[in-house]
C-alpha cells in the first residue's frame, strides 16, 4: 500500500502530559531541528528545475488515458521509491541514489529536484502534513521542507537513542493519522551489536518532537519493520523483514504476533487495509495474504507467473473504494507487460490494471509505489510516473 522543520527549544511539559506514563518511562523525547546548510556537507547540496513533456498513451486494461508526469532517461540507481500526492497539483517523488527528491506545484508540468547526499544512500517515503512534507530513508535525519523544496530543515535521530555505539537507521514508512500523530518505522543498527533492531518513531505535536518508542513483543529476528497501516493513534500493525505481521492496541508499545510463515522464510514489504477488517499483507516472491477478519485468518493469493515461472516481488497495496491495486517489482526486466494488478476486495479476480499497446512506451515493470487520491491513481515505475483514473 503515503516536514517542516520549525527550530524548537526544549521539550515543554505539555508534550510530557500528552505521553502516557508508559510512553514517559519508555521513550527518550528530543527535539532541535536545523538548517540543512548546517549539518550536511553543503558542497553536495544540488537544486534543479526539471521541465517535463505531457506524454499520454491508452490504458489497453481500462481504456482510460495515462499521463506519464514524470520521466528519467538513465535509472541505474536513481530511480524512486515513493510518490506522495496532497492535490492535483502539489506532489512529491523520493529516492536515489543521493537522497533525491523531486516536488512539483503544477501537476508535473515541472519538478523542483533536491539532493542532499554525494553517495548511493536513498530516500524512501514522505509524508504531507497541511503545508509541511517529512521525508526519510537511508539517514539519521528527518527532512522536512514547509515551502515544497525551497527550503529543508533536518531533526538528528541519533538523539533519541542511547549512545552505546554509533547509530545507523534505515526509515522504510512515515504517516500522519492526524494533524498531530505521526508515525516513523524503520530498522536500526549499532556498531558492535550482532543484530539489527526495529525502530519506532512517534510524534503527537505534528512533528515537532519526536520519541523513540521502546516496543515490546517483536522479535528480536524481526530485522526491521517494512510498512504499517495505523486505523487509530492506539491500534496499529506492521510488517517486518523477517516475515512477520504484528499489532499493537496501546500505540505500539506491546505487540502481538498475527502472521509468520513457520515453513519458508519470506519478506514482508507492505501491508493495506481498506477497514478494520479487510486487509493484504505481500512480500517478496508474489507471496501475497488476504484477510477478512482483521488478521485472524489469512489466505493465500495467487498473482500470475512471469514466462519463466517466476514471481515478481510485491512492492505497494493500496485500496480503492471495491478493489485494491498492487504493484510489484523486478528490477533485471528490460519489459514487463503486467507489473501492477487489481484485486476485488473480497480477494478474489486478480487481473492486471496497466498495459499498453503503444510501443512508444516501455514499462520497466519496477515499480515501487501506487498512490489513490479521489479518483486519480498515480503509479511510480523505475522510469516513468503514472497517472490515471479508477475504475472500479
Amino acid at each position: 500500500m503515503k516536514i517542516n522543520y520549525l527550530i524548537v527549544s526544549i521539550f515543554t511539559s505539555c508534550f510530557l502530559l500528552s505521553c502516557t506514563k508508559t510512553e514517559q518511562k519508555s521513550a527518550k523525547l528530543a527535539t532541535n531541528y536545523i538548517s540543512v546548510h548546517e549539518v550536511l556537507d553543503t558542497e553536495y547540496i544540488t537544486s534543479d528545475t526539471i521541465t517535463q513533456n505531457n506524454i499520454s498513451f491508452i490504458n489497453s486494461s481500462s481504456n482510460k488515458e495515462v499521463s506519464i508526469l514524470n520521466h528519467l532517461e538513465k535509472t541505474s540507481f536513481h530511480f524512486f521509491n515513493d510518490i506522495e500526492f496532497k492535490n492535483k497539483d502539489i506532489g512529491i517523488l523520493v529516492g536515489g541514489a543521493g537522497l533525491i527528491t523531486r516536488i512539483t506545484k503544477n501537476g508535473g508540468k515541472t519538478w523542483l529536484e533536491n539532493r542532499f547526499s554525494r553517495f548511493g544512500n536513498p530516500f524512501y517515503a514522505a509524508a504531507f502534513l497541511e503545508n509541511s512534507i517529512f521525508v526519510v530513508g537511508d539517514s539519521e535525519y528527518i527532512f522536512k521542507t514547509v515551502d515544497y523544496g525551497e527550503n529543508w530543515s533536518v531533526f538528528n535521530t541519533k538523539q533519541l537513542f542511547e549512545k552505546r555505539g554509533y547509530f545507523s537507521p534505515k526509515y522504510y514508512k512515515t504517516h500522519f493519522i492526524t494533524k498531530q500523530i505521526g508515525f516513523i518505522v524503520g530498522s536500526g543498527y549499532i556498531s558492535g551489536e550482532e543484530n539489527s533492531f526495529s525502530v519506532i518513531l512517534k510524534t503527537v505535536d505534528g512533528g515537532k518532537n519526536w520519541v523513540n518508542i521502546e516496543h515490546k513483543g517483536l522479535s528480536e529476528s524481526a530485522e526491521g519493520i517494512s510498512d504499517f497501516v495505523a486505523f487509530s493513534e492506539q491500534e496499529i500493525m506492521i510488517v517486518t523483514f523477517s516475515g512477520r505481521c504484528y499489532k499493537s492496541i496501546d500505540g505500539g508499545i506491546n505487540w502481538k504476533l498475527l502472521y509468520e510463515n513457520k515453513d519458508e522464510f519470506v519478506n514482508l514489504n507492505s501491508i493495506a487495509f481498506l477497514t478494520p477488517e479487510i486487509g493484504l499483507i505481500g512480500g517478496l516472491g508474489g507471496y501475497l495474504l488476504y484477510t477478512k477478519n482483521a488478521g485472524k485468518d489469512w489466505l493465500k493469493i495467487e498473482l500470475p507467473k512471469l514466462g519463466n515461472g517466476y514471481k515478481s516481488n510485491i512492492s505497494d497495496i493500496v485500496f480503492t473504494n471495491n478493489a485494491a491495486l498492487i504493484t510489484t517489482a523486478i528490477s533485471y526486466s528490460d519489459y514487463r507487460e503486467n507489473f501492477v494488478y487489481k484485486i476485488d476486495k473480497d480477494g478474489t479476480n486478480v487481473r492486471p490494471f496497466l498495459t499498453t499497446e503503444s510501443e512508444e512506451v516501455l514499462l520497466m515493470g519496477d515499480s515501487y509505489g501506487v498512490e489513490v487520491l479521489n479518483n486519480d491513481v498515480y503509479i511510480l515505475d523505475r522510469n516513468n510516473l503514472y497517472k490515471t483514473s479508477i475504475i472500479d
